[in-house]
């Protein structure tokens, strides 16, 4: 069963989406994106001080869950360079 995904809180939209409409830029109503398409937006196209904020407002353990649930998926929209980078980051956490 799939979890129920919610849209993004206000600080998330303010620091991240608001600040950075390029990382969805097909996306028409940004405020209404899911936590789960903020972090593969940042963690696809976004560099490393977006990471860090998603980091800080999310959480580190929380964009781990999500990212490696969204790669266990048969599709997903992550280069494989990404999926591998992320993996390494991620590997590194006790």
């Amino acid at each position: 069963m799939k979890a129920k995904s919610c849209s993004v809180d206000r600080k998330l939209y303010d620091r991240i989406v608001k600040e950075r409409p390029y990382l969805w830029w097909w996306v028409k109503d940004r405020e209404n994106l899911s936590v789960e398409s903020v972090v593969q937006g940042v963690l696809a196209n976004g560099n490393m001080d977006d990471l860090l904020t998603l980091f800080q407002l999310v959480g580190r353990e929380q964009v781990k869950r999500i990212f490696l649930q969204q790669i266990s998926m048969s599709r997903h929209n992550y280069r494989k360079q990404t999926v591998n980078f992320f993996k390494k980051v991620f590997s590194q956490d006790v």
